[in-house]
């Protein structure tokens, strides 16, 4: 009798830790695919979720400890593309998502170039900001060329306060990025 109880606490207690493991308060994950592979890591405060995006065809989230995506003011994700005949290149992806939010709706949709941030493994992620949308979100997007795609790590935020306040956190999310599918610095280059 004492035994079945005990197993019963033991399914019940692994119930409840298979179903959180989606949500990872400032996890680290790897996104792959046919011919990339990087590591991205949680913001401090920020939780991963790599299940509750799924259906939108996002591998991984990211939105505030405390929160939840849909609810959340400021939410993260990252996506990729194959590079192709219409997109080579990271200005030419930024024309593509301008055009393709006008053609949803978003007539005055326009990107800016912000800044480029140096990330883990020392790649250039060009950060845009993107107004104009018909719901009034504020967007802020890392582009990071790669080999044969281009990877984006997006922040949206529902309000100019929200967006601003989420900055820190974005920059962290950016910065954490390692392509793994780049050779390790030979060792003697970097004792000269």
């Amino acid at each position: 009798m004492l035994l079945s109880r005990y197993l019963v606490v033991c399914f019940i207690a692994c119930g409840v830790v298979n179903a959180r493991a989606d949500q990872i308060l400032e996890g680290f994950t790897v996104l792959k695919g046919d011919g990339y592979a990087f590591e991205l890591k949680a913001p401090l405060g920020w939780i991963l979720d790599d299940k509750v995006g799924n259906d939108q065809g996002l591998n991984v989230v990211f939105y505030p400890e405390h929160s939840s995506w849909d609810k959340s003011e400021a939410v993260c994700f990252a996506r990729v593309r194959s590079l192709d005949n219409h997109v080579t290149n990271v200005e030419e992806q930024v024309k593509d998502t301008v055009r393709a939010f006008r053609d949803n709706g978003n007539p005055k949709a326009e990107a800016k170039f912000i800044k480029t941030l140096t990330t883990q493994d020392a790649s250039k992620a060009k950060i845009y900001y993107y107004t104009g949308d018909q719901f009034g979100n504020n967007e802020a997007t890392a582009y990071i060329q790669a080999k044969g795609s281009i990877h984006f790590i997006t922040l949206s935020a529902r309000s100019s306060k929200s967006f601003r306040d989420a900055l820190p956190a974005f920059d962290a999310l950016v910065t954490s990025y390692e392509d793994l599918t780049k050779p390790p610095a030979e060792v003697s280059s970097l004792f000269h």
